[in-house]
Order: C-alpha cells, then structure tokens, then sequence
C-alpha cells in the first residue's frame, strides 16, 4: 500500500479541525445555517494555512446528503468522493495550468447543465492569480450573475495579481498565520497517533521552522520522521534540516554582549564546518535578540515570547547581566549584519566580521558618569563647575564611551561638553607667568679649547625647560546685549550733548547698528532694521513684511499698508504676526506699540522687496559694465570687432 504523507493523512474533515482560522470558519457555518451563501469567495493568505481545505470543507457542506450543514457526515457519495477529489460537480482547476481565455470558455460552455448528482456545482480555482488578463475578463460576468446552481471559489497566495474587477465579485476571507504554539500543539497530536516519541526542543523547532504553514510543519515532520525513527531529539533534529543548534545560537549572541569576539568567531567556526546556512544563522541571532530585548521590557510573557523551557532558563540568565539599553543595541546591530550578510557573496566572513564588530563595540556607561568627569575636568582647569543637569537626563540616558556602532550620537554629545568646558576653562585666568632666568654669559669663543667650555657649563645653572606656548584659547563670545528702546529725539535731547560713557559701548560686546529716528524722513530706515530684527528670530515673518509699506513706525504705533487681496496682508494680519511684530518693536523703540495692518488699493510707496530688487539690478548693472570694461575684453573686441554686438556676460 502507498504511503500517505502526513499532510494528506490528517487533513482536517470537519469545519472544527482546521485551525488557525476560526474567523472563517465562524462565518462560513453562520452563512450556512442563515442560508446567506454567497456566489463567489476569495480565500488568500500564505501558502499552507488552510485555503484549499477550507475550499472542500465548504462544498462537501453545501453538497452532503443531510445539508446544508455545518457539519458534514463524510460517510455519503458526495462527501466520500470531495474528500478523494473524483466528484463530478465539484471541479478542481489549477490556475497556472488553465490559464487560457480558452480554458475558461470550456468551463462556461458547462455551466448551464445541472449537477449531475450533488445539490450545487462548485468550481475551484487554485492559484487564481495565474490566470492570463483575458481569462479574467472572460470571467467576469459569469462571476457576476452565475447560474443558481453555482458557486465559484477562489485560492490565492498573491492577492495584489487579483484585479479588482474580480475581487469586487467575491467575498474576500483572509486567511492568518498560524501560531507557533498552535502549530506545535498539532505537531504533539500527529506524533501521539503515529507513536513516536519527541522532546519539547524538537517540536519547537518543527514549529519554528514551518513559520505558520501547518502543512509546512507536517512536511518537516514527515522529513524528521525518516530520519530520526522512533523517537526526535532537538539536536538531531537541528542536523536533520541543516539549522543551527540552539545551544551554538545561545552561545553566539551570549558572546556578542559580554564582548567575547573570540567566542563568537568559534560560534561562527562551528557553524560553518557543520555545513549550515550562514543567512538562516544570522537570522536566528536576529529572532534570539528580540526576544531577550522584550523578556527585559515586560519580563516572563509567554504570549509574547514563545521559548521552550529549556532556552527560556538561559535566556534570564542572559538578560540578568545586561541593560535593556545593551540588548537593544545588540538587536540594532544584527539587523545590520543580516542584512549585509544576505547582500554578501561571501556570508561566512561578511557574518563573522559583523559579530566581531558588535563585540568589539566600547561599553556603555551613565551619561550622569560622563558629566562628573567634565566637572572633574574643569575644577582641575581652573574653571567655575557649570550647574548640575536634570536628573531626568542625566541619569536616564547612557553614552558610549568611544566611537563606533550605536554610540555614535551620544559620543557626539560628549564631545560638545567636551568642547563646551575646554572654552569655560579658556576663559578662566590665566597663571601669572614664571619669568625665565636670566642668561649664563659666554664662556668661550669658538676659537677656545674645550676645557673652559666645559668648566663653565659646569658652573652654570642647569637652564629651565623651554615652556611651549599654548594655542590661543577659542575667544568667548558673550551673549548679544539687547539694544536699548530708540525713540524720536526731543529738542531737548538734540540740544544736550550725550555723555561720553554712554557712547562706547561696553567692553567685550560686538555693537549693533541703531536704527535711526523715528521720523518721516528715517520711516524706510527704522522699518528695514525692524524687519532685519524680525529676519533673525522669524524669517517667515520678515519675508512677509518685506512686501508691506510703512505709514507709521514709533513706539506709539505701527501702521503697514499692503495691497488689498494680497497673500502677505492676510499673513500679515495674523494675531500671531502682530504679536511678535509689537513684541521686537517694542524693544528697539520703547513702550508697547500699537500694530494695524491696512489693506488698501493704494499701490503707491515702496517696499523692502522692491528696493532689495533694485539694488540687486543695480549691482548687476555695475557687476556687468564692469566686465565689459575689463581690459581683457576690450583686447578681445578689438581682436574680434563683428562679435561686439554678441557679447554676453554671465553672473554667478
């Protein structure tokens, strides 16, 4: 007798046997029993998680002797024959093979006949997806109004090759991975009825390996039960489909954090003089990561972490010794070397260099740490200790203590407080300096024998060592002084002289250009120096205001005339830009300034982008005379006179 393989042989027969997909199944039965079957569905999803089965399981209930029902007998003709695929009116049509728009004309030319025995005729159409564009549409209003004694069903793996066309016709049922648990739970039953014995470590690793298809676990197993007979263990099992011990794993990523590169070429060493896949190693280190990064965020959860008993151990141990800030950047760097790993034509040493890398990484180390040592740093300098940070930042992040991988950012941080004390201690006093000895006098001449020389180097004091000069200290540049309010001079004040301290400005700060007076004459001077103010601080507002015209500047009132319907008047407006406009006027002229903003059909004056513009054009202008009038290019003309009235200049 042929064997049966075991995804065949257990196939589930009822609508409670498949599992992984009660959400279909719920709603195919309440469709049954409400008698609300549809036409046409579309079953999608991965490969081996239940579409075909589900397919049959839904024929053999609308066609079973005591149906509709939810739960077919599988004793009738009907479900007898589904279940060995010989039945009549239920055709099975492979899309990759049937793809034609004749294929789909023959399968339409029987449709109209009544089933031959069964209560529907049911079509099945596997790898839908494959169907050429004309099959599609030659389907399409036969999917649309099918005779009532027929029912389309769709199986697809690629549901994006679907037009939507078709997929509008059909009810869409997603099917769902199946969850490892739920994998290795049906993996224990097959092994109980078949009799053969298996620990935890190798069924987990069946359902690891079939990654959510249940029929992929079943051919695994088929696989391991040739190879393994009686009784699975985990690490046969590992050799029997070429994978990585799990131990081998454990020790890898162990190696990687504790900063062991040796243990981790060893790991890598083993791996490969046992023949296995380097990428699939890789990608297990990358799955191991993971999952002690979230054991270390939400502690023991199975329902987020799925490790047998026997890793699950190693695995707490592991995350005992390490930080949640080492095991995330761990995780970040294998996710890195994955994928140089998949990228490279030599993945043992691309893999083996990666680990080494990630191992070498410098420590991490509490960015509180870092502080105290720059305040060490600056009390030894000289320098006043800057003020201690918050504890939220300063004991909350950590920072590598040299370059390289994951601590890039937060060296860089330590290198600006670096740089910001070695500037605090520059400008600290310097030590009065040691005045220099003064120099022994001659003790002989060139001419002079060697003895006097040497009795009077003898005598003379040893000299200091020369004192190298220090490079000047980066200048400290003090904050910008706030400029005082200006206002429009009385005659009084024009008539006293100003003292003379009040004219210097103070020492060590780089001076400001006053705006001037604020009088009519000065209207375009005191509003451009505003709106420069205003260009620092808010450039969106100062390109806007550059298209407006002054009426009024004072510490009074701000009044600026924008043509009427105009986009900068109605940014202008804004309660916002006439905040911060009163807000900077009010510092460079005093009191608390009134701001109106006009909109008016009046077009005359000029604003600062008109007369920006034509400074611009006039600079040109000149820029381009005097190119003209360069002696080089008058030797030219004068070399090529026809080409005067073609000369073009050009400016950057």
């Amino acid at each position: 007798m042929a064997y049966t393989v075991l995804a065949r042989k257990y196939r589930p027969q009822t609508f409670q046997d498949l599992v992984g997909q009660d959400h279909v199944s719920r709603t195919l039965e309440n469709a049954i029993e409400s008698d609300r079957v549809a036409h046409a569905f579309l079953f999608t999803g991965a490969r081996g998680v239940g579409k075909t089965t589900m397919a049959r399981l839904l024929a053999k209930a609308l066609n079973c002797e005591t149906g509709p029902t939810t739960k077919p007998c599988n004793s009738c003709g009907p479900c007898k024959d589904i279940t060995g695929g010989t039945d009549l009116d239920v055709l099975e049509i492979d899309g990759a093979s049937n793809n034609g728009v004749d294929d789909v004309r023959r399968l339409q030319e029987s449709l109209p006949f009544r089933p031959a025995r069964d209560r529907l005729k049911i079509v099945i159409v596997d790898e839908v997806h494959m169907l050429s564009t004309g099959a599609f549409n030659a389907f399409l209003k036969t999917l649309e109004e099918p005779p009532p004694h027929v029912k389309f069903i769709f199986a697809t793996t690629e549901l994006h090759k679907v037009p939507i066309t078709i997929r509008s016709r059909c009810q869409r049922y997603d099917f769902r991975l199946i969850p490892r648990a739920v994998i290795a739970q049906q993996v224990r039953v097959i092994l109980e009825r078949e009799g053969i014995e298996a620990d935890d470590d190798a069924i987990d690793i069946v359902a690891r390996e079939a990654a959510g298809s249940l029929r992929d676990a079943q051919t695994v197993l088929d696989q391991l039960l040739a190879f393994g007979g009686e009784r699975l263990e985990g690490a046969a099992v590992a050799r029997g489909l070429g994978i990585a011990d799990r131990d081998n794993v454990l020790a890898a990523v162990a190696s990687m954090l504790s900063g062991d590169a040796a243990g981790c070429l060893q790991a890598v060493h083993r791996l490969h003089q046992d023949g296995l896949d380097v990428l699939h190693f890789a990608r297990q280190l990358l799955t191991l990561s993971r999952d002690l990064v979230v054991l270390k965020v939400v502690g023991d959860d199975p329902t987020l972490v799925d490790l047998p008993d026997s890793e699950r151990g190693p695995a707490m141990k592991l995350i005992a010794q390490h930080s949640a800030q080492q095991l995330e950047r761990g995780f970040s760097g294998l996710s890195r070397v994955v994928e140089a790993v998949a990228a490279s034509g030599q993945p043992a040493l691309t893999l083996e260099m990666g680990l080494v890398r990630l191992a070498d990484r410098p420590p991490l180390e509490p960015l509180a740490e870092l502080v105290a040592r720059l305040q060490a740093l600056e009390a030894r300098l000289g320098g006043a200790p800057p003020p201690a940070p918050a504890s939220g930042s300063a004991g909350g992040g950590r920072v590598a203590s040299g370059g390289g991988g994951g601590g890039r950012a937060a060296g860089g941080a330590g290198r600006q407080g670096a740089s910001a004390s070695a500037r605090d201690a520059a400008a600290a006093p310097a030590p009065a300096p040691v005045p220099a000895p003064a120099p022994a006098p001659a003790a002989a001449t060139a001419g002079a024998d060697r003895e006097p020389r040497e009795t009077a180097a003898a005598a003379a004091p040893a000299p200091e060592p020369e004192r190298v000069p220090e490079p000047d200290p980066e200048p400290v540049r003090e904050p910008e002084p706030v400029p005082e309010p200006i206002t429009a001079p009385t005659p009084e004040a024009a008539a006293s002289p100003a003292p003379a301290a009040e004219a210097s400005p103070r020492a060590g700060a780089t001076p400001l250009p006053s705006p001037p007076p604020a009088n009519d004459s000065a209207l375009p001077d005191v509003w451009e120096t505003l709106v420069t103010r205003l260009h620092d601080t808010q450039p969106a507002l100062g390109a806007i205001l550059e298209h407006g015209t002054p009426e009024q500047v004072d510490a009074s009132c701000i009044r600026v005339r924008f043509r009427e319907g105009s986009f900068h008047g109605r940014q202008a407006q804004a309660s916002s830009a006439r905040e911060a406009l009163a807000t900077v006027a009010g510092r460079l002229l005093g009191g608390t300034p009134q701001v109106e903003v006009v909109l008016s059909a009046d077009t005359s004056g000029t604003t600062l982008a008109e007369s920006h513009a034509e400074r611009r054009r006039r600079e040109r202008e000149r820029m381009t005379q005097s190119a003209l009038n360069h002696p080089r290019v008058l030797e030219a003309l004068e070399v090529f006179p026809e080409a005067a009235d073609s000369v073009r200049v050009e400016l950057d």
